[in-house]
């Protein structure tokens, strides 16, 4: 049957590679196990740690302590770990993506706390490392070992840096020592010589106190005389005081009278030249005053003339309120011939074609000659409004005249006539630059006359055409004007003028395009009508004349304030000639002040002149604006008349277009009716100002006549001025020539008094210095008396005691030579101690660890291989019964003992197969054995006693025996000791670790690749072994025949795994 067996495997390819396969599964398991962790301590160097450096050096025993750059520095030269010096961030960023296994952080106080090692509170250093266990608890524990190693190694360096500061400190006092021992030699060479000096000392004492006893006697008779001294002193010090106090008040008088007789005559000198100067300017003032007299007649006499023209320019306003009236009438007569338009209309169709060309020739002419009426309308209006602000600037100038008057009055009766006048003369210059601003102002005002004249030259060339227009006429039938003048109308209306401009405009054209108008073949004109036009033109021409003379008042009003500039300007000649004048200038101040009195009241009408010449600028302004518009219309009249003329071909239709534009006519003429009022009330409140103007014109004349008379009041009093000024000036200089007398004598008086008062307070600060020493002297007689009595006392002490002193001097010297010598022989000893760098390294680490291997295992490969290898031999024989058909029968009819050998003959085999293949290329690969024998035989029993194990298992309990048989292998992990030690492993796995085979294959193992176990275990493990093998092969020769028994070969679960695949129906 074992025959049949064998050749069962050899005729299924299947079976017969699975067998051969599974003979290298132990090998692979343990090849690619081992190699992967083969020697992990030994590349420790590729464990990537971060070192994280915040350490801040600090200063220590005057050294520089940097721990944490020192410990950077030793770590480069460091292979054991991967270090990484990186920043905090970059090492938690590290940390987090799995970057980094450890992070070690040296605080920023790592070497501030090893320098407190000698502080009262040392505070210790802090070596801080994070680990990642979750990434890999080996690579944890790698990281915990080089930190632990790393902190040895810190120890000993910072321990190192305080041994070797203390040895300086040491040495250091060892020199100190030295220097110690030196100074104690020389106090004793001192301490001789301070002897020798007491001997002489206290020979000296007894000759003191002999001298001190002859003197406290002879003090006694002093106390008497001194007191008598002092009071001799005190009566000399009182009458120096009393002498040296009175030099005070003579010294101080006489450098008042002294001082005071250089100012007077200081002041008379200045006042005889201010005299003196007076007397000069006063010929200048009166010639001054001449003048400003003369220029006062002339303005008086020119004040007449302006008033003229300023009445001559209300009366043209007055005139043009007048005529209003009949303005007024003219358009109401207007627009009651317009009420016949609509009756003549049809006559006025039926000759419009022959009168249409003539109609827009004349309109065209029209146009052309009141294109520049709104400029001229301009001029005008801007010529009265310069009237109106002339006047008020002359009102303003006129007031500052006033002003300037009221102000030389007061300047006039002023003390200082010399700077009053001077103020008065500056004051008249301003106002003269007043006037002639305003002349310069009121220059071009005539521009506003010339623009009325050609106004009135365009209206008058308007009146001879519409003149030239009825006589072009044929005089057939005549019909009521009006018909064209409607159209013209019309268009005047249309163009949006006011109600008074639109009745000039209309006034101006009217009978121009009654030309056109004809019945049949011939023009018909109505004569009335162009009468009645050419008076309303007329009247226009009245209004516009009033304006023009109204211009012509401007300018005799400019000559006027001219004539008034050139007065003025005499008047402010005369004023610069008042410089220089003093006294008797009261009365002339009077007259100025009515002059100034006057002259406002001229301010006053002015102003009354300028309003209503505003009011009429206002009234002519409106009047431009219309003018404006009435050009406008004169153009849309133009473009009418074309218009017109273009359509006298059309149809009968046009006539009704016609009748409506009479109706329209006829209703504006109505308006213009209603608007006239207002043109009347303007014009009204134009005279109204011009009145104003006229009313203020008197009271003009009346300031400027008191002025004339008040300058000529104070040109009379001039010479009796001239006279007082004289007759001062010579009383000066006489008072100025006796003050100078007086004033040096005085002066020669007050330069001896400094002398004599310096000589007396001399002699009183000396009377006192010596009265305060024989006062301080009598005060401390007797204090001297017991001073000496105390010094004889003390003296007669001293001379008692000289014998200690000697004897103290002698023990100093015997003591200071004994501290030498021991000061010396304490120095030699420090210094002798060799501190040197060795000396601090043994401070540092004073043990050195020295390690033999009582047996050797060069890695972690070789110490994991022996229960990697025994592990896989068991896993390998679990893999065979799975693949394995265990059960089956080779040939029928066999014994049990038959079947029972087949099997185990196929198990062994493949057994043996597995422990060679799996030792031999393992050796091969790189584990180094110790005894190669030994090591065979070990994977032979493990392998054995494996498959023997695992095949009961599988025979007897077919698929439940091999989840037992996967069982074992999970106890056997744990319980066998192939990792840890059994001691640090838990209680359970001790209990089952002697049951178990592969504890003994392991120990077998590593006694056979390194051992150090002792020749007994290999035995002792064979022999374990081998009991569990034949214990297994005895139950699987039971196992087989109880099988065969019950008749249960030949069948097993696996051959129903198929079947479990299949689809169920």
């Amino acid at each position: 049957m074992v025959r049949k067996e064998w050749k069962f495997i050899r005729n299924n390819k299947l079976i017969l590679i699975s067998v051969l396969a599974i003979i290298f599964i132990p090998f692979l398991y343990s090849i690619f196990f081992l190699k992967s962790v083969w020697d992990p301590y030994g590349d420790t160097k590729n464990l990537p740690v971060a070192v994280v450096n915040l350490d801040q050096p600090v200063k220590y025993q005057g050294q520089r302590l940097a721990v944490g750059d020192e410990m950077v520095d030793n770590l480069k030269h460091n292979h054991q770990l991967g270090w990484h010096f990186v920043s905090a961030k970059k090492a938690k960023e590290g940390m987090k993506d799995k970057k980094y296994y450890t992070v070690v952080t040296i605080p920023k106080d790592f070497s501030a706390n090893a320098a407190t090692v000698t502080d009262k509170n040392p505070k210790k250093m802090q070596l801080k490392y994070s680990t990642n266990a979750s990434l890999n608890y080996i690579g944890k524990v790698i990281s915990d070992v080089g930190t632990e190693k790393l902190n040895s190694e810190v120890r000993e360096q910072v321990t190192k840096s305080y041994a070797t500061a203390m040895f300086d400190q040491v040495k250091t006092a060892g020199k100190g020592f030295k220097q110690a021992s030196d100074g104690a030699k020389k106090l004793k060479d001192g301490a001789v010589q301070l002897n020798d000096g007491t001997k002489t000392y206290t020979a000296g004492v007894s000759q003191l106190h002999d001298g001190i006893a002859t003197m406290a006697v002879s003090v006694k008779p002093l106390q008497a005389g001194v007191a008598q001294l002092a009071d001799g002193s005190s009566q000399l010090t009182n009458g120096l005081d009393q002498l040296n106090g009175k030099t005070g008040a003579l010294s101080s008088g006489v450098s008042q009278l002294a001082n005071g007789s250089g100012q007077v005559t200081t002041g008379a000198v200045a006042l005889s030249k201010g005299l003196n100067e007076l007397q000069q300017k006063s010929g200048a003032l009166v010639t001054g005053v001449s003048q400003l007299n003369n220029g006062a007649l002339q303005l008086k006499v020119k004040v007449p003339q302006y008033v003229n023209g300023v009445y001559q320019l209300n009366d043209g306003v007055q005139e043009l309120n007048a005529k209003t009236g009949q303005l007024v009438g003219g358009i109401k007569q207007l627009s009651s011939g317009a009420g016949a338009l609509s009756a003549g209309v049809k006559q006025y169709t039926d000759g419009v074609s022959a009168g249409a060309g003539q109609l827009q020739g004349g309109v065209a002419k029209l146009a052309n000659d009141t294109k520049d009426m709104p400029n001229s309308i301009n001029a005008l209006h801007n010529g009265i409004a310069d009237i109106a602000k002339s006047s008020k600037q002359l009102a303003d100038a006129n007031g500052k005249i006033s002003t300037g008057l009221g102000q030389v009055a007061d300047q006039v009766s002023a003390k200082d006539i010399s700077k009053q006048a001077a103020a008065l003369k500056q004051q008249m210059a301003s106002i003269q630059t007043q006037l002639v601003a305003l002349n310069k102002a009121t220059a071009g005002q005539t521009n506003g006359g010339n623009a009325a004249q050609s106004i009135n030259n365009q209206l008058s060339e308007i009146k001879s055409e519409v003149g030239s227009l009825a006589n072009s006429s044929k005089t057939t039938t005549s019909t009521s004007g009006g018909v064209s003048q409607a159209t013209i109308n019309s268009k005047i209306d249309g163009a949006g003028l006011s109600a008074e401009d639109a009745a000039k405009a209309k006034n101006a054209l009217a009978g121009v395009a009654n030309g056109s108008q004809n019945k049949t073949t011939s023009q018909t004109v109505d004569t009335n009508k162009i009468a009645s036009i050419q008076k309303k033109i007329t009247d226009v021409q009245g209004q516009v004349t009033k304006l023009n003379d109204l211009a012509n008042k401007q300018a005799e009003i400019n000559k006027q304030v001219t004539s008034l500039t050139a007065s003025f300007q005499k008047l402010a000649a005369g004023a610069n000639e008042l410089t220089g004048n003093s006294d008797d200038m009261k009365q002339l101040a009077a007259t100025l002040k009515k002059l100034a009195a006057g002259s406002q009241e001229v301010t006053t009408n002015l102003q009354k002149l300028s309003s209503g010449s505003n009011t009429v600028a206002g009234k002519v302004g409106e009047f431009a604006g219309s003018a404006s518009e009435l050009t406008d219309g004169v153009a849309q009249l133009d473009s009418g008349a074309k218009s017109l003329a273009s359509q006298t071909n059309k149809n009968s239709k046009d006539v009704k277009k016609l009748v409506s534009g009479s109706q329209e006519l006829s209703s504006s003429l109505a308006m213009l009716d209603k608007q006239t009022p207002t043109l009347q009330s303007k014009i009204g409140q134009l005279a109204a100002g011009s009145n104003q103007i006229s009313a203020g014109t008197g009271a003009l004349a009346g300031g400027i006549n008191q002025l004339s008379n008040g300058i000529s009041a104070a040109s009379s009093q001039m010479p009796t001025l001239v006279s007082g000024v004289s007759l001062l000036a010579n009383g000066g200089n006489q008072l100025a020539a006796g003050s100078s007398q007086v004033t040096g004598g005085l002066n020669t008086l007050n330069g001896q008094v400094p002398a004599l008062v310096s000589g007396v307070a001399q002699l009183d600060n000396g009377g006192h210095q010596l009265n305060t020493g024989i006062q301080t002297l009598n005060s401390s007689t007797g204090t001297l008396i017991d001073g000496v009595n105390q010094l004889n006392t003390g003296a007669a002490e001293l001379d008692a005691n000289s014998g200690a002193l000697l004897d103290a001097t002698k023990q100093i010297s015997a003591g200071n030579g004994e501290l030498s010598s021991k000061l010396a022989d304490g120095a030699k000893q420090v210094n002798s101690v060799p501190l040197t760098n060795k000396t601090a390294e043994m401070f540092a680490a004073p043990t050195k660890m020295k390690h033999t291997n009582y047996s050797y295992v060069p890695n972690y490969g070789h110490a994991l291989a022996p229960y990697v290898l025994s592990l896989a031999l068991y896993v390998g024989a679990i893999v065979f019964n799975f693949a394995y058909p265990i059960r089956k029968v080779s040939e029928r009819g066999g014994t049990p003992t038959q079947w029972f050998l087949s099997k185990v003959s196929v198990g062994t085999v493949v057994a043996l197969g597995m422990a060679l293949v799996e030792t031999t290329i393992m050796m091969i690969a790189g584990i180094h054995v110790d005894h190669v024998g030994q090591f065979y035989m070990t994977a032979i029993m493990i392998s054995l006693a494996s498959m023997y194990i695992v095949m009961f298992l599988s025979m007897a309990f077919d698929n439940p025996g091999r989840f037992v048989a996967m069982i074992l292998l999970m106890l056997q992990l744990g319980g066998s000791g192939g990792t840890f030690p059994m001691e640090v492993t838990n209680h359970f796995y001790n209990v089952i670790h002697p049951f178990l085979p592969l504890t003994y294959s392991i120990l077998s193992f590593r006694q056979a690749i390194t051992s150090g176990l002792g020749d007994g275990t290999f035995e002792q493990a064979m022999g374990a072994l081998l009991l569990f093998a034949v214990i297994a092969l005895a139950l699987l020769w039971f196992s087989m025949n109880q099988l065969q028994k019950h008749h249960l070969e030949n069948k097993s679960q696996l051959d129903d795994n198929q079947k479990l695949q299949e689809v169920e129906r």
